[in-house]
C-alpha cells in the first residue's frame, strides 16, 4: 500500500504542468485593451447624456420660475439687472445690480435665500455668505472648466474677454445660465431713446452695439420697481421663437446669478449673453457670448418656457434672429 502511494506521488511529480506563454498573455492583454477602448466612449457618451439631461431640467426649472414670476407681475419678465436712474437715463454699469435670477428664487424653491436679499442695497456690499451661496439649479454639470462652485471673479482692471485672468478679492458662487440681452453687444451705460417695447430708433442703430438699458432681447438694465422690464406683449416675434436664457460655460470666465457688481471686470456680461456671434464660436469668441461643453450645441430656454438644444451648425443670422424679441 505504501509502495503504491509512493508510485502515485512520484507520477504526479513528473506530470508536466503547462502555464500561459508570453504570446498568449500579450494576446489576452491586447483583447482586453480593445474591449476597454470600445467601451469607454459608450460610457462617456452615457455620462454626457445624463449631464445634458440634468442641464435641460435645470433650464426647465428656470423657465418655470420666470413664468411663475410673470404670473405674479402681470406678464412681465424680471428686470435684467438693477441699474441707476440719473438725469433721465438708466445707467447699466451702476446701481444696486441685483440680477434677473434673484427675482425668480422664490419660484425655484429658494425662498430662504431670497429673503436674505435687500434689493435696496448694492450687490457689491452684500454679505459674503449671500454671495457665495451655491444654487445647484443654476449650474450645468457639463461645465468641466469650473474647478469650483465658488470662485474669485477678476476686478475691473482685467480684460473684458478674460475677466478672471487675475482673480479679485471677493468670492462669488458661479452660474452657467445667463439672460438674453439681444443680438448685439453692450455699448455703454447711457440709454438711447426707445419706444415702450425698448426698441431703439433707427437713427440710433449703428455698429457700436446696444446701450445697457436698451437691449433688443429679454433682459437688460432697468430699475428696482420694474421700470424698463420687458412685457410679454413686447415680444412681437413670439414667445416660442425668442430666446430668454442660455448656457455659458466657464472657459473664458465665470458668470453670476447674483447680478452686476460694478467692482468686477465684464460686470454686466456676467448676467447676460448676446447673440452677436453664434454660440460656441471659435476664433471670434467673446466672454459675453453663449458657450456650452455639451458636444454639438447649447441648451436654451425660450420665452414661452420650453427648452431646446440648438446645434452649433446654426448660422449667425438665424441665431441673431432668435435673440431679438421684435426683429420681424
Amino acid at each position: 500500500m505504501l509502495f503504491q502511494t509512493l508510485q502515485i506521488f512520484h507520477h504526479r511529480e513528473h506530470v508536466k504542468r503547462r502555464g500561459f506563454t508570453l504570446v498568449e498573455l500579450l494576446v489576452v492583454i491586447a483583447i482586453i485593451g480593445v474591449l476597454i477602448g470600445l467601451l469607454l466612449p459608450a460610457v462617456q457618451a452615457a455620462r454626457e447624456a445624463a449631464r445634458r439631461s440634468a442641464c435641460t431640467n435645470n433650464l426647465k426649472q428656470v423657465g418655470l420660475g420666470i413664468h411663475s414670476y410673470a404670473d405674479a407681475n402681470p406678464e412681465t419678465f424680471p428686470t435684467g439687472w438693477i441699474g441707476e436712474y440719473e438725469d433721465g437715463e438708466i445707467h447699466g454699469d451702476e446701481g444696486n445690480g441685483w440680477g434677473w435670477a434673484t427675482r425668480i428664487l422664490p419660484h425655484c424653491e429658494e425662498m430662504n435665500l431670497y429673503n436674505q436679499i435687500d434689493f435696496k442695497s448694492e450687490l457689491s456690499d452684500c454679505p459674503a455668505a449671500l454671495r457665495t451661496t451655491v444654487v445647484s439649479a443654476f449650474l450645468c454639470p457639463s461645465d468641466a472648466f469650473a474647478t469650483a462652485e465658488v470662485f474669485n471673479p477678476g476686478g475691473a482692471g482685467n480684460d473684458e474677454d478674460a475677466p478672471d485672468a487675475t482673480p479679485g478679492a471677493k468670492q462669488y458662487s458661479r452660474s452657467n445660465y445667463v439672460g438674453n440681452f439681444g443680438s448685439e453687444h453692450i455699448a455703454g451705460d447711457h440709454d438711447h431713446d426707445h419706444d415702450s417695447a425698448g426698441s431703439r430708433d433707427e437713427d440710433d442703430h449703428d455698429d457700436e452695439g446696444l446701450e445697457a438699458s436698451a437691449g433688443n432681447g429679454i433682459f437688460y438694465a432697468g430699475l428696482e420697481d420694474g421700470k424698463n422690464a420687458v412685457k410679454f406683449a413686447f415680444v412681437r416675434d413670439g414667445l416660442s421663437k425668442t430666446i430668454a436664457v442660455g448656457e455659458r460655460d466657464s472657459h473664458l470666465g465665470g458668470s453670476l446669478w447674483q447680478g452686476m457688481d460694478h467692482d468686477l471686470a465684464a460686470a454686466m456680461s456676467r448676467v447676460i449673453g448676446v447673440g452677436e456671434h453664434v454660440f460656441n464660436s471659435g476664433g471670434e469668441a467673446h466672454f459675453e457670448d453663449f458657450f456650452s461643453n455639451h458636444p454639438g450645441g447649447v441648451n436654451f430656454v425660450f420665452a414661452d418656457g420650453h427648452v431646446t438644444f440648438l446645434s452649433d451648425s446654426m448660422t449667425d443670422s438665424l441665431f441673431a434672429a432668435l435673440c431679438t424679441r421684435a426683429g420681424n
